[in-house]
């Protein structure tokens, strides 16, 4: 009876959880980590402009780069720290590359349905309870979020036909954390000005930010700060001036990608899906191929391509996304 009753909690907490393939992708992004077949060399964390402008891919197919695309849609500083305190943990990565994007957010700042997309599908551990006690609402329930049935049990009325059909099994829809989006939506006009989004760092993202940097170099992990182009927003000087100076005073780089639009051939009349937020596929495949070239001229990264542990893998994940476009 004790087996009988775990497996039916177990089989009501999938079905009325968020299955994230039809709607909101990027709930897979956290669960389809764990499938990965081979310890990604490169971890990328931020927020949605990471998972819709890097492609591990193109990392792949142009420098035999083996990556992931830990990212979110609203992704704060606090849960990045998280992700990547997560993947030294069970994989073995090299390098981290950090979007600057969510640093600019005030200390409060939480989207509780973005944070279930991110953690309902993180592994159960230390880390994850650590991450959930730093990033809930306080009017959240903690078990809430280790038995998502205490949060979705009113989601009866609203189950739909990919409730059931992906109850026990979950395709992979994801390449790696990215997902593609093949719309184009141009930018118009003229880009506000830097000094509109000119706001400090707060403390909060300042100590998480220290706290990515130290958990990556005391593991031998390389760092890299980054700012991913976009129409808007661009922040302002004062902003900037903070990241440069933790980066600096830990030796880290920090690159600010708006300054090299015309390099990488950026045109967000073409290689944006939302006026200039986010690039689309074809944006993030120029972008991935420059930031590929940084990478591979700038730091320590083994080239993958005919080593039998990783080809076929990253074989079929390139042939799933070149020919299912």
């Amino acid at each position: 009876m004790t087996v009988i009753a775990v497996f039916l909690f177990v089989s009501i907490n999938l079905l009325f959880s968020p299955k994230y393939i039809e709607e909101n992708r990027e709930g897979r992004i956290t669960p389809e980590f764990y499938r990965e077949q081979t310890n990604d060399d490169v971890i990328f964390v931020g927020s949605s402009t990471v998972n819709s402008a890097i492609n591990p891919v193109v990392l792949w197919d142009d420098y035999g780069i083996t990556s992931y695309d830990r990212s979110g849609a609203s992704q704060t500083s606090w849960i990045s720290y998280y992700m990547i305190k997560d993947a030294i943990e069970v994989s073995d990565p090299k390098m981290v590359v950090v979007d600057m994007s969510f640093f600019r957010y005030g200390d409060d700042y939480c989207e509780e349905p973005e944070n279930r997309k991110a953690l309902d599908g993180m592994r159960l551990s230390h880390t994850k309870f650590q991450c959930l006690r730093t990033c809930m609402n306080e009017d959240e329930k903690y078990v809430d979020y280790v038995f998502p049935i205490g949060r979705y049990h009113t989601r009866w009325n609203d189950l739909k036909a990919e409730d059931w059909k992906y109850l026990y099994h979950k395709p992979t829809i994801t390449f790696s954390g990215f997902i593609p989006e093949y719309e184009i939506e141009p930018a118009e006009g003229i880009p506000m000005d830097r000094s509109e989004l000119d706001v400090r760092m707060s403390q909060r993202n300042l100590l998480f930010l220290e706290n990515i940097i130290g958990i990556c170099q005391s593991n031998g992990i390389q760092v890299l700060l980054i700012k991913i182009p976009s129409f808007e927003p661009k922040w302002g000087d004062s902003f900037e001036r903070d990241v440069l100076s933790v980066a600096d005073v830990h030796a880290v780089e920090y690159i600010d990608f708006d300054r090299f639009t015309d390099e990488i051939g950026i045109d967000y009349m073409t290689d944006t899906n939302d006026a200039g937020g986010h690039l689309n596929d074809a944006g993030a495949e120029k972008f991935t191929r420059y930031l590929g070239k940084v990478m591979t001229e700038s730091y320590e990264l083994t080239d993958h391509r005919g080593d039998p542990a990783f080809d076929k893998a990253w074989k079929e994940k390139s042939e799933r996304y070149h020919y299912g476009r």
